[in-house]
């Protein structure tokens, strides 16, 4: 089955409810409409989600395994807290791993993958209503230049990371790269497009370093 098929066929099957409340509640974390800290209250967000409490404590669990949850006996379960220092950790891994991926995918290039791109990137410098809304492209533009990696377990452990350095980032209080992030964006977009994976994974790596150079500052004025 080819990869063009592979994606008609998933984008053709609905979520199941499982994947529905997952999906939800990791975007309410993401986006910070849960705040970090915050009790979650299974019973109140499924009758917020049109669903029953059981898949919204289920949910609970597995995003407690993603680092995005915090169960905690007798007191129930949480939004996870942000750490800087962890933010700053999570950063410095993006920076190891990220490239490698771009690399396995860019070797695994085709149409429908440079598609995708293409339309993530245009989402991306799209007028973005709220930050939550720019972030949410942020993230898609970034994952769909790894999506065509090889190595699964490579990508899921990015796309882990990359959640938890969007809730750093969602909160406004971080800091400020010096970089200008939307050209460093445009030269990845047409490195990925022209299939030049040499600078691609430069530009990448360079935007990461200075990521993690200002939040790793920020962190050592921050101390919690």
């Amino acid at each position: 089955m080819t990869e063009a098929v592979i994606e008609t066929a998933l984008a053709d099957t609905p979520p199941t409810l499982s994947e529905f409340v997952d999906a939800r509640l990791r975007s309410a974390i993401l986006s910070g409409e849960l705040a970090p800290g915050q009790k979650l209250r299974g019973e109140h967000l499924a009758a917020q989600w049109g669903v029953s409490p059981t898949p919204v404590r289920e949910a609970f669990q597995r995003l407690a395994g993603d680092g995005l949850v915090v169960i905690e006996a007798q007191r129930g379960a949480r939004v996870a807290a942000i750490d800087l220092v962890e933010a700053a950790e999570f950063y410095e891994l993006r920076l190891m791993l990220d490239p490698r991926a771009l690399k396995s995918a860019m070797a695994n290039s085709s149409d429908a993958y440079r598609a995708r791109v293409t339309g993530a990137y245009e989402r991306l410098v799209a007028t973005h209503r709220t930050v939550p809304d720019f972030l949410d492209a942020h993230r898609e533009f970034h994952l769909t230049l790894l999506s065509a990696c090889t190595n699964r377990q490579l990508y899921r452990t990015v796309v882990q990371l990359h959640d938890h350095t969007q809730r750093f980032q969602v909160t406004g209080s971080g800091p400020r790269r010096r970089g200008d992030a939307a050209a460093e964006h445009a030269e990845l977009f047409e490195a990925v497009m022209a299939g030049d994976t040499r600078t691609a994974t430069r530009v990448l790596t360079a935007h990461l370093r200075d990521t993690l150079r200002a939040v790793q500052t920020w962190a050592a004025h921050h101390p919690t």
